[in-house]
């Protein structure tokens, strides 16, 4: 695959539009052109031994991707920090997070935020840009494994197990480096991988899937291969006072979907899914930062289409709890919380986290 290439037509995906405002369009195939040779002259410099990585005390498992946003890497990760504790893996594990989007360096983004709601404080998370320091940090807290979130790419801070996780209906991030399109390196990089993931499995056609396993098995023939499904859980109230409504619930409901993630599509086809009628929809840029506007918008939107719930994802949830309830009356606010299941491939997974762990601590 070349600097700016789509996949080999021979597997196909849906396109998906470029993430660059219309009007800088043009720009695409030359900034792709540019982000591509900075990553390869970036692993070219590991590979050759010009830039060192630095190993922790402690087995560090990397869960990474290809392709910016929304690859279900949040659910993931809470997965992993679960199953390292029931299984006695690991007393206190640690997930190291880069805090893009936080205000300042060593403060909690959204995802961290949403990240220690789903596990509870007896899982650190550190976010910092500097890995290797918040690993330092980590183990200076006596944690005694760490999760290092989004590291594919992040080679500075060694790793004893890389996971990378591919989106199912939407694999190849457009075909196109960023900012052109999603893509951060090619997909033949892959064979540095010991485990794959395809998430959103259900959401592909069975052909699709199989086509998308068949590549992967030759694009990293030494890695295991899993699938995984991103499983809505409950509806949890927010923005009042809290409250659980169960899945069954959306059925026949008018809903504003409002979401400011990188791949917003699953979360409004799981709603679907689950009966929902999508009578309206509000997508933000990933990470955005709402307002109490922001909230004003959402409450005459619905408004104006008859709405019953407003419903969003656990990531924006966070962000529009601190904003405390608003001045305009709403329809009744719901956060989507979603975990990852491995539908196929779990025993195999585990097997390569369990050597991992277990042959850095021999």
């Amino acid at each position: 695959m070349n600097v700016t290439s789509a996949p080999p037509a021979r597997d196909p995906w849906p396109a998906r539009p470029s993430p660059l405002p219309s009007g800088l369009r043009w720009i695409g195939p030359f900034a792709a052109a540019l982000f591509g040779a900075g990553a390869a002259l970036t692993r070219l410099a590991y590979d050759r031994g010009w830039a060192k990585s630095v190993r922790a005390n402690v087995p560090v498992l990397s869960v990474g991707n290809l392709t910016a946003g929304g690859t279900g890497k949040t659910p993931t990760v809470a997965y992993l920090a679960r199953g390292l504790l029931q299984r006695g893996w690991a007393r206190k594990p640690a997930v190291l997070m880069r805090g893009y989007g936080a205000r300042r360096p060593g403060e909690a983004n959204d995802e961290a935020r949403e990240l220690q709601k789903m596990l509870g404080e007896g899982v650190p998370i550190l976010c910092h840009p500097n890995r290797v320091l918040a690993a330092t940090q980590a183990t200076a807290r006596d944690c005694d494994a760490l999760i290092l979130d989004d590291g594919f790419q992040h080679r500075r801070l060694a790793r004893d197990l890389d996971i990378v996780l591919i989106d199912a209906t939407d694999p190849w991030g457009g075909g196109h480096y960023l900012p052109w399109g999603r893509l951060r390196e090619p997909p033949e990089v892959l064979a540095r991988a010991q485990a794959l993931v395809i998430t959103r499995a259900d959401l592909v056609a069975v052909a699709a899937l199989e086509r998308l396993k068949t590549l992967l098995q030759r694009l990293a023939p030494g890695a295991s291969v899993s699938l995984a499904q991103q499983v809505p859980q409950a509806l949890h109230r927010i923005c009042s006072p809290e409250g659980t409504a169960q899945l069954d619930e959306l059925r026949g409901k008018k809903i504003l979907a409002l979401c400011g993630i990188g791949h917003p599509e699953p979360f409004v086809e799981q709603l679907r899914r689950h009966g929902a009628d999508i009578a309206a929809k509000l997508i933000y840029p990933d990470h955005a930062n709402y307002s109490t506007v922001d909230l004003e918008h959402a409450g005459a939107t619905a408004a104006a289409a008859g709405v019953e719930w407003i419903v969003t994802t656990g990531k924006d949830a966070v962000k529009l709890e601190e904003l405390g309830t608003p001045t305009r009356s709403l329809p009744p606010l719901w956060s989507l919380r979603i975990e990852t299941q491995l539908v196929e491939g779990d025993a195999a997974l585990w097997r390569r986290i369990e050597q991992a762990v277990h042959s850095r601590r021999a």
